[in-house]
């Protein structure tokens, strides 16, 4: 396969995924230099890191150092700033109610996924903004419904097989579930989002999170399209074969309706 930039891979993946909002990227911006010159607009009023998130589904490319954080707990999974003893500890944890008691606070604390690098600030963007002459993101987030989510991992699935471990709690998800642990893992993770995200990003009810590594998110997206002839059914078939066909890819990826997995499966051996 060869090396595509990261707008020709978003191009790409929208014709397998069906969903109204733009794949993001996150990128860790390190030091002063490298947050002035990251190409999006720097926030000045804080916000929560998962209202950035949201409004590059929506088309906007935003930037923020720490005092443009609205929420301490994400920019602690980010890697902006060290995280306390009272977090350490579980008792933050514990005293905001969400473990029945300590211990069980502090287990969970030691296994949540923070950052363990210094960060100045985080660019937050759609992929089809980010310009051949710029770094790429560390992490992509696919927001989407349960289906799509699938076709993802399936895509994932087909070039590295079954991932053992996702990681979710419920908590922490847009910061810690699908930025922190994808990156420090370099492997895919699903989250089902958490009440805060849910409460000050406004995503549906539906929707879910697949966040994946760079690294591995060419490949991911190979994945995804080679599967779409077993995978969709024809109604899903008709709409990825006019964005095929609108981007040029109708001969590369071709779909025939009426054959699937689930027809195929029926004529396959029992043993």
């Amino acid at each position: 396969m060869k090396d595509l930039s990261v707008k020709e891979l978003a191009q790409r993946l929208s014709c397998a995924i069906d969903w109204p909002r733009e794949f993001v990227g996150i990128r860790f911006l390190f030091s002063e230099e490298e947050f002035n010159n990251a190409t999006a607009v720097e926030l000045k009023k804080p916000i929560y890191f998962c209202q950035m998130v949201r409004a590059a589904t929506r088309g906007n490319a935003v930037k923020a150092a720490a005092e443009a954080h609205r929420c301490p707990a994400a920019i602690r999974c980010l890697g902006i700033i060290e995280p306390g003893e009272f977090h350490r500890s579980g008792c933050r944890a514990f005293g905001n109610q969400l473990y029945h008691d300590l211990n069980t606070a502090k287990y969970s604390r030691d296994r949540q996924t923070l950052c363990d690098h210094k960060a100045y600030g985080v660019m937050v963007k759609p992929l089809t903004q980010f310009d051949e002459t710029e770094p790429p993101p560390q992490v992509i987030q696919i927001i989407t419904n349960p289906y799509h989510a699938m076709r993802v991992i399936q895509g994932y699935t087909y070039f590295y097989g079954i991932y053992p471990n996702f990681k979710m709690s419920g908590l922490q998800a847009i910061c810690s579930e699908s930025t922190a642990y994808p990156y420090m893992s370099n492997e895919i993770n699903v989250s089902m989002l958490c009440g805060g995200t849910r409460m000050f990003a406004k995503w549906d009810d539906s929707e879910v999170d697949v966040s994946i590594p760079y690294s591995k998110f060419p490949l991911t997206v190979e994945g995804t399209l080679r599967t779409m002839n077993l995978e969709d059914p024809d109604c899903k078939k008709a709409v990825a074969r006019a964005k095929l066909k609108k981007n040029g890819m109708e001969d590369e990826f071709p779909l025939d309706d009426g054959f699937n997995y689930c027809k195929l499966s029926q004529n396959l051996r029992r043993d």
